[in-house]
């Protein structure tokens, strides 16, 4: 059951964030609401567990950094440009593949057959979207595509390093929610406009819970229950599914469509992350 809501937290999320953009929200209103919110939820909890009682001021930082305002600066600027399904694609899709790429290069890890294979299937996903967005004459979406690469390779580089240092999720909320939260919201109040009395409250409500909570609190809670319950490869195989449940999400509530080559891609990219995740958490 944590599984399936994760799966779906998560494709949700992505059409929340396409939907975003689109409203009067600029990306740094939506940055806000996500660490501004999450920031001060999380404080009873960084008080009880005191966090940072266990980091070095280097990984705080490092940590902070990975998963903080320039690494949302381009999930969300790759919204502008592309559509909620090219997200699922390049940048939930590519993330075992690039987290396996950086185990290559900094762990010295060795691929096998299959993880070759599984990669290539991935490749060929992304390549066949990439031709559908032409196709489509959906303009500019090859630089929202780049733009949620480089945000999947800093995501990418965090798991690797989080693996490497044993992150605990206290240490995780700490930096990602509540140091962003210092350095962000100051910044922003100070420097940008806010365009919050520019949407409904409705749409500024869905803001809120999609960015602020959903993700960075009851995604990672359940995310953690599922794996405790059923255990990392089950529930990685449940998150292969997110590509495809955010473009059948975003059919219905965007009204964006993919073509024929679309499909075909996510068909391809889908078994792709099942068999390189699975491997990976063997």
């Amino acid at each position: 059951i944590c599984a399936t809501t994760v799966l779906f937290i998560w494709s949700s999320w992505i059409v929340a964030s396409r939907y975003g953009v689109l409203t009067a929200l600029s990306i740094t209103d939506l940055i806000a609401i996500r660490f501004g919110i999450s920031g001060l939820v999380v404080l009873p909890f960084i008080i009880y567990y005191k966090p940072w009682k266990t980091l070095t001021l280097f990984r705080t930082i490092i940590y902070s950094f990975l998963l903080g305002p320039v690494y949302m600066t381009f999930v969300f600027s790759g919204f502008v440009y592309a559509p909620a399904s090219h997200s699922a694609v390049f940048f939930n899709g590519f993330l075992p593949f690039l987290t396996l790429l950086i185990s290559l290069v900094w762990l010295k890890e060795k691929i096998s057959k299959l993880q070759f294979f599984s990669v290539f299937l991935i490749l060929l996903g992304a390549f066949l979207i990439l031709l559908d967005g032409a196709k489509l004459n959906i303009e500019n979406s090859w630089f929202g595509d780049l733009l949620f690469l480089i945000a999947g390779l800093l995501f990418a580089i965090y798991i690797v390093v989080s693996r490497a240092w044993k992150i605990t999720i206290p240490e995780l909320i700490f930096c990602t929610a509540f140091i962003n939260f210092l350095i962000y919201i100051p910044f922003w109040m100070i420097f940008f406009p806010n365009n919050f009395s520019s949407i409904s409250n409705i749409d500024l409500f869905t803001q809120i819970i999609f960015q602020g909570i959903v993700p960075n609190l009851i995604g990672l809670l359940l995310v953690t229950i599922a794996v405790k319950k059923i255990g990392p490869a089950p529930t990685s195989a449940f998150l292969a599914g997110v590509p495809a449940t955010a473009s059948i999400l975003s059919i219905f509530i965007l009204g964006e469509y993919l073509g024929v080559q679309g499909w075909l891609g996510i068909l391809s990219i889908t078994p792709g992350i099942l068999f390189l995740a699975l491997i990976n958490n063997n």
